[in-house]
């Protein structure tokens, strides 16, 4: 048996695809949780940040006599609306709780 059947057949053995493809899935879904994670940051910090670049944009165009605040405006809207999109990837809302029917008065 040459080098390399010995190779397929210790690939065989081992079973190095399904592994390869649980090692993806599980990367997978690690990656859906950090990202719905991060969306329910910026869902949640969404005012924190808006007034954060508030700030930064009023800074900027005092520094520089409103000479770039067009771009500077265009930054700051990019940037909430990508922060929006990474907000919607939260976690989805959990059902509400379904409620007792009301009860009628025996008659």
């Amino acid at each position: 048996m040459s080098f390399a059947d010995n190779i397929k057949a210790k690939i065989k053995d081992v079973d190095v695809e399904k592994q390869l493809t649980d090692l993806v899935d599980e990367g997978e879904k690690l990656v859906q949780e950090a990202v719905t994670k991060a969306g329910d940051v910026a869902h949640e910090r969404r005012d924190d940040v808006q007034g954060w670049l508030e700030k930064a944009t009023g800074a900027i165009n005092d520094k520089t006599e409103g000479k770039y605040a067009d771009k500077v405006t265009q930054v700051r809207d990019t940037l909430l609306g990508g922060l929006d999109k990474l907000a919607q990837r939260r976690t989805p809302s959990a059902p509400a709780e379904p409620t007792d029917p009301p009860q009628l008065p025996e008659a």
